[in-house]
């Protein structure tokens, strides 16, 4: 691994962990977008699988409502990890290059969603056979381009939920589909020395940007903070997106 790589890899996280210490959501999309300027998908993929997974377990224990909030969420958590390994095992190898474009169309979709605030209320009288449905379907498009965000972000953010369960109930899921996309890279024999180093030695930009984003979160408002996260994501997507046209 060169040092320009190295350096991109720190710069990465430390963006993506602001993102993540300021509204919860981010780390990723933000990690893998700006890996992949100088690395490709597989290895990147490998790289954000171990910080995003240590993140995601002290957002998923936080907020004293993980047994209930896997109660209500258990199904969809359970379809996500069936179809994250049902995707990467049948329709082609997890990060493959053909892949980079779909996942930049996936970040402009999430992007434009967010900045629009479309905001569809889903009763919880449809949360019984919704949730496994989005869950499966979350699943399958982590499993081809390593993304979890689509559909089950804008999902949650339908439902009637309050704020703290709504950020414990993501890094619940969160934790489900990292860890399903983590043994679908190692069947796949994505990780290597290199990458796995990388990984772990992420962890530490990656708890600093987080520190950073949430000394921002109280400095200024979260709602600026957001638009500008989403535009960048926006705009890293539309040139990932490039290659499909």
């Amino acid at each position: 691994m060169t040092e320009v790589q190295m350096v991109v890899i720190a710069g990465a996280f430390i963006v993506a962990g602001i993102a993540k210490g300021a509204i919860g959501i981010g780390l990723p999309p933000i990690a893998i977008g700006l890996m992949t300027l100088a690395l490709p998908l597989g290895d990147a993929l490998a790289i954000m699988t171990i910080p995003t997974i240590t993140t995601n377990i002290f957002q998923a224990f936080y907020g004293g409502r993980l047994l209930a909030l896997l109660r209500r969420f258990g199904t969809m958590a359970g379809a996500a990890v069936v179809g994250v390994i049902a995707a990467a095992v049948t329709l082609g190898k997890l990060g493959s290059a053909g892949t980079i474009g779909w996942l930049g169309l996936l970040m402009v979709l999430y992007s434009l969603l967010a900045l629009f605030a479309w905001r569809p209320v889903m009763p919880r009288a449809a949360e019984p056979w919704a949730n496994p449905v989005i869950g499966l379907a979350s699943g399958a498009v982590a499993g081809l381009t390593g993304m979890a965000a689509v559909p089950f972000l804008p999902y949650m953010q339908s439902l009637q939920i309050t704020k703290n369960d709504l950020i414990q109930g993501l890094g619940i899921l969160f934790l489900f589909i990292t860890g399903a996309l983590a043994v679908a890279l190692v069947q796949q024999n994505i990780f290597d020395t290199a990458n796995t180093i990388g990984g772990v030695a992420a962890i530490a930009p990656t708890f600093l940007g987080v520190w950073i984003g949430q000394k921002v979160r109280h400095a200024a408002s979260p709602e600026t903070f957001r638009k500008i996260f989403l535009y960048g994501m926006l705009a890293l997507g539309l040139h990932m997106a490039r290659g499909l046209l």
